[in-house]
């Protein structure tokens, strides 16, 4: 039976450039900060990912610094920025990605922070009059995503950094979901801090990001040596940050193929419209390649199930909320009042990967579990 993968915001295949390059580099074990010979070659090839990851967003090499992933990349911009002698205030969304939310709610549990949470009513991204009025004088942080990993809302993070940068608070992105899907040059964009993922653009897992601004005085928030000056501690994976490099390098083909997979993306969003669905924050400007529908009356996770029996494989929010009961955490936050529909959404993601034939059996296949009768 044919498989059709529509879950790339949460990953990417390994792009096949990717894995030609991993298994041309032959086995690379020695610690990169060791001076024998051994660990000069890995040296080497961690710093040849580190420019292709700066040169893919328009950075200096220097202001790279490389993490496991991107949520340890959201985790160090966030904690790393934050003042650790007086109680800050922070500003962010209603629907951040976890490793967005989880480090500043803990932070906030510790009585180290107050947080001014933006609504984003039905999609609606906050407007820079509400961020300009949410920050005070004691805002020591702005932690705003770029796209939106369930619905692929689009913030205007360019606005937001003239708001951020006129009233001298440092901006956070997590670009993970934007990186890849829309132009980006960090001079552009204008954030002061920017995580990035490897596995969002055909990178393998276990490789991320964080380009750093020079006005920015960023402490490392782990223990241990001093590693990515002095900014990361721990000894890095060598091969999964030159896969990184690799699929970098590669970004302006995943740029380049939007149009098309937009293409798909409406036409299957129009099919699923026709049978019942509803899409979530349709009306807000959205990324190309996801489509976040809703069955008023049907669950979620019975959708997903059967459609993965059908050999379509779809989720029902984050990756990294799978196997948890609640409702999407994103769709609640757009809209409040209906918790029904964070029970009933679908998020239907695309890659270049994707045909016009796949995108056709997946219409099919939906038409036929969404034929059969609510058990």
């Amino acid at each position: 039976m044919p498989r059709v993968y529509l879950d790339h915001h949460a990953a990417t295949p390994v792009d096949p450039r990717v894995q030609a390059a991993l298994s041309a580099l032959g086995d690379v074990w020695a610690n990169p900060s060791s001076v024998h010979g051994e660990g000069r070659r890995s040296r080497g090839h961690l710093e040849r990912a580190r420019e292709q990851v700066a040169a893919s967003v328009g950075a200096a090499a220097s202001d790279i610094v490389l993490t496991s992933g991107g949520t340890e990349a959201c985790n160090l911009g966030i904690l790393g920025a934050l003042p650790h002698d007086a109680v800050a205030h922070v500003v962010t969304s209603e629907i951040e990605h976890p490793a967005v939310l989880e480090p500043l709610r803990q932070l906030e549990r510790l009585g180290r922070i107050q947080i001014t949470r933006l609504a984003v009513p039905e999609g609606r991204p906050p407007s820079v009059h509400e961020l300009r009025t949410a920050l005070t004088p004691h805002t020591r942080l702005c932690a705003l995503q770029w796209v939106n990993h369930e619905t692929g809302t689009i913030f205007p993070i360019e606005a937001y950094a003239a708001v951020c940068r006129a009233a001298q608070v440092p901006l956070f992105v997590d670009a993970t979901q934007g990186f890849g899907k829309l132009p980006l040059a960090v001079s552009g964009l204008g954030a002061d801090l920017l995580a990035l993922a490897a596995h969002k653009i055909g990178g393998v897992a276990g490789a991320g990001a964080l380009w750093v601004s020079r006005a920015v005085d960023l402490r490392s928030v782990a223990l241990g040596g001093g590693q990515e000056r002095g900014r990361r501690a721990g000894t890095p994976d060598v091969r999964a940050a030159v896969g990184f490099g690799v699929a970098c390098s590669l970004v302006a083909e995943r740029i380049a193929s939007q149009p098309r997979i937009g293409t798909l993306r409406d036409r299957l969003e129009a099919r699923l419209q026709s049978l019942g669905g509803r899409v979530n924050a349709g009306q807000s400007p959205r990324v190309a390649t996801v489509s976040n529908v809703y069955w008023p009356g049907r669950r979620s996770d019975a959708l997903v199930a059967a459609l993965d029996i059908e050999g379509v494989a779809v989720s029902a929010g984050a990756a990294c909320s799978s196997g948890k009961s609640e409702p999407s955490a994103v769709i609640l936050g757009m809209y409040p009042s209906e918790k029904p529909r964070a029970e009933s959404s679908v998020r239907f993601s695309f890659g270049r990967e994707v045909s016009e034939s796949e995108e056709e059996f997946v219409e099919d296949c939906c038409q036929r579990v969404l034929a059969r009768p609510v058990a």
